[in-house]
């Protein structure tokens, strides 16, 4: 067989069928796969130790087969089993492949054929136990499994242009477990408004940012920033945005035009000139249900109102960090009881189809019309639901993120 670029190698060792007599009645064993020729040697080496393997009876066999490249990366993973749902284990990847891993770390023992339940952040998947690690070797304690919905893509992270000598994979992915966190970890409460918010992201790292900032008794500032890029220069620019805001709008929250001066002049005076990013910022009042907001050359927030009617807060401010000098104008909106806000970057509306088609905003807006009396999380749920429906392709084309805020009664 000739290898070529789709064909990817696993390596074994398989017992040969030549077999001694005092083994002849044992089933012949056949362990792996590996990822590399070194691994499966050194493992060869640990059993040819053991007495009834002294003899030459194991083989290394090299096996070809049509799928992703594994990566050997560590990510912390919850698992159980299906029997007992709701006790979960702690465990690690040794290395990961869309359709399964190899996991460690786990005192618990499991069969082959075996179906278990694997968390790996806010995500899971059903997975089937194909292969044990094998006693008194490297692998003992090891265990392989197949993903039976790969296309969940539970890594939360994309395999297709990765190599296992990639060498700042777990810088990344360390910059990836970061990056989640400075999303916000909950959400200050209204009595008037139910919100929630989400980021998918194309990458591991990204350029698209939401927050939901406590701005005092009853009052939340809803931020939404798009960085201009992709991948690890996009996700630098959005912590250090991040990190601005959450500078300056302590200083004077009632002030949104002050505020974002500042975060623009520290953009522009501490990243290149080309970066900048699209941001809109609107700051709700319980008290009055108002909601004040800047759009700085975001696309327009849609509100839907109860009655059907359909409101967009077009951009009162150019871009952040591209100009020196910077204005913007504050506008309002108020908000009725079943009106439903959301707020979303492009990469909601932009992915495409069949035939490179949009999503479009009408078929968001159709989504919200649908949706919009379910909880708002559910909404959300729909969103990326219809969104991933429509796309073609496994794969993000961009990062999709959006906040949505209903109005109760």
């Amino acid at each position: 067989m000739i290898e070529n670029a789709s064909d990817l190698v696993e390596w074994h060792i398989c017992e040969s069928s030549n077999l001694n007599s005092s083994s002849a009645q044992r089933p012949p064993i056949q362990v792996g796969p590996f990822a590399s020729e070194q691994e499966c040697r050194t493992v060869l080496d640990s059993l040819t130790q053991i007495p009834c393997f002294s003899h030459g009876t194991l083989e290394i066999h090299k096996k070809y087969r049509r799928r992703e490249q594994r990566v050997p990366i560590h990510l912390p993973v919850q698992v159980s089993r299906f029997s007992r749902a709701q006790q979960f284990w702690s465990a690690h990847t040794v290395d990961i492949s869309r359709f399964g891993a190899r996991l460690a770390g786990m005192e618990e023992s499991f069969c082959l054929g075996e179906f278990l339940m694997i968390r790996c952040g806010v995500r899971e998947a059903v997975f089937r136990v194909m292969w044990l690690g094998f006693p008194s070797t490297p692998t003992a304690g090891q265990f392989g499994v197949e993903c039976l919905t790969p296309e969940m893509n539970i890594w939360d992270r994309h395999l297709s242009e990765r190599t296992n000598d990639e060498p700042l994979l777990q810088e990344i992915a360390v910059a990836h477990a970061v990056q989640r966190n400075l999303f916000p970890q909950e959400k200050p409460p209204l009595q008037t408004l139910e919100y929630a918010g989400r980021c998918i992201q194309a990458r591991s790292v990204g350029g698209d940012y939401y927050d939901f900032l406590d701005l005092g008794p009853g009052r939340v500032g809803f931020v939404l920033a798009d960085v201009a890029g992709k991948g690890v220069a996009a996700a630098l620019l959005m912590a250090n945005l991040q990190g601005s805001i959450h500078n300056h709008f302590g200083l004077d929250a009632a002030n949104l035009p002050g505020l974002l001066s500042a975060v623009n002049e520290h953009l522009y005076h501490h990243t290149e000139p080309c970066r900048y990013a699209t941001l809109f910022f609107g700051a709700y009042d319980d008290h009055t249900r108002r909601l004040a907001y800047v759009n700085c050359g975001h696309l327009p927030p849609v509100l839907l109102r109860a009655n059907g009617t359909i409101e967009r807060l077009e951009a009162t401010a150019t871009v952040l960090g591209l100009l020196g000098e910077w204005h913007c104008e504050l506008a309002s909106t108020q908000l009725g009881a079943g009106d439903v806000l959301t707020i979303y970057t492009d990469g909601v509306t932009e992915t495409t189809g069949l035939d490179e088609e949009e999503f479009g905003e009408i078929r968001l807006l159709a989504t919200l019309e649908e949706s919009k009396h379910e909880k708002v999380g559910a909404m959300i749920d729909r969103i990326e639901e219809d969104v991933r429906q429509f796309r073609t392709g496994d794969r993000w084309q961009d990062d999709l993120t959006f906040v949505v805020a209903r109005a109760k009664a």
